[in-house]
């Protein structure tokens, strides 16, 4: 008895659920260990008896079988799940399989489909009525077209985001180029200390523009997988353009490979920048290969969790969310994406009493 499949049989008729339990009795390697008439009932036997295979009921007046099947799954993904029914409407066949059960059997069957189908669901292999077989597959077919027709128009999107940012990026450095170049003018031509004073500020203003674009620029390329960066030249760039250091820099030795120098170079700045200005020191820098990518860490005392994780461009939230000044809107926007652009993410949150931002880049 010990190899026998547990079986629980799901119907709302008992004359049904009394023809089943004999049938398959008859099989010496199953053993019917309870019976359930509605789908709540179901969900409570499955509890408590732990069956291996269920055959389900797809419609009852009791309770459904769809919804039965997907709150037993959800306690116990271990159970498997055949259904039993009348119907073999797409729709129907579409439910139960979407709420997870392994094999379909349309009643009217022989026996033998019966038994084979609770054997290949007791050894983890689905099985379809040969009745029901045809929809389904049209209904894959139809789902792997629209999968397909999604697939390309976020390809699309893609590709015209991408072509907006160069425009956008091309268009803003132009003018940009022209006022720094006139305001450098005007500072060598010597002027005012009033003047001098507002120039400096004005070439401060279109230097961190210049930056800004640059960022974008980074967006709208495409990561080439030559090169090989280093998380400790990436955070030295950084802290001298910031003109302040970490703390803390504990930074393996090896590269990143695959990994544009450039994008690290950005994302150690715009994390760095935001420990600097909106967080608490001392900042301590960590930077490390493992198994499943590179990991760039920066850590400040500032115990700050962003509202969001998205890192929605421009984004302001409230002033007291956002560590007393700023919000987290363009310099995390730009980290982020040259974090997914690399497979990876940016993600930032509180933890023992420090925030903690990561960018994670996938080597290749």
């Amino acid at each position: 008895m010990e190899n026998t499949i547990k079986v629980m049989v799901v119907d709302d008729s008992a004359s049904t659920r009394g023809m089943l339990r004999e049938a398959l009795t008859m099989d010496g390697g199953i053993r019917v260990i309870g019976e359930a008439g509605s789908g709540p009932e179901a969900v409570a036997r499955a509890a408590e008896l732990r069956p291996e295979v269920i055959l389900m009921d797809v419609r009852m007046p009791g309770g459904d079988g769809v919804k039965a099947a997907g709150e037993i799954l959800a306690s116990d993904p271990s159970i498997k799940i055949v259904a039993l029914t009348w119907s073999d409407d797409p729709a129907t066949v579409r439910e139960m399989l979407t709420a997870g059960a392994i094999g379909y059997v349309v009643k009217g069957g022989t026996i033998d489909e019966l038994l084979q189908a609770i054997r290949k669901a007791a050894g983890g292999k689905p099985e379809l009525d040969e009745r029901v077989l045809p929809a389904a597959v049209e209904d894959l077919r139809r789902l792997l077209e629209e999968e397909r027709e999604r697939r390309e128009q976020v390809e699309r999107l893609a590709k015209a985001r991408e072509e907006f940012v160069q425009v956008l990026s091309h268009e803003l450095r132009t003018p940009l180029t022209v006022i720094s170049g006139a305001l450098k003018m005007l500072q060598k031509a010597g002027v005012g200390e009033d003047e001098a004073s507002l120039l400096e500020s004005a070439l401060r203003r279109t230097s961190e523009l210049e930056f800004v674009v640059e960022g974008l620029e980074l967006i709208a390329s495409s990561p080439s997988a030559e090169g090989v960066a280093s998380a400790r030249a990436a955070v030295n760039t950084a802290s001298q353009r910031l003109g302040e250091s970490p703390d803390s820099i504990e930074a393996d030795a090896e590269g990143w490979p695959g990994i544009p120098q450039p994008y690290v170079d950005r994302v150690a700045f715009e994390l760095l920048s935001n420990a600097f200005r909106h967080g608490k020191r001392p900042v301590e820098v960590t930077a490390k290969r493992e198994a499943n990518g590179a990991f760039l860490v920066v850590a400040d005392h500032g115990e700050w969790t962003p509202p969001h994780q998205d890192f929605t461009a421009f984004l302001q939230g409230d002033m007291s969310a956002t560590r007393m000044a700023g919000g987290f809107g363009l310099g995390l926007f730009v980290a982020s994406r040259l974090c997914e652009a690399c497979y990876g993410e940016l993600s930032i949150r509180s933890e023992n009493g420090a925030t903690r931002a990561e960018a994670q880049f996938q080597l290749r």
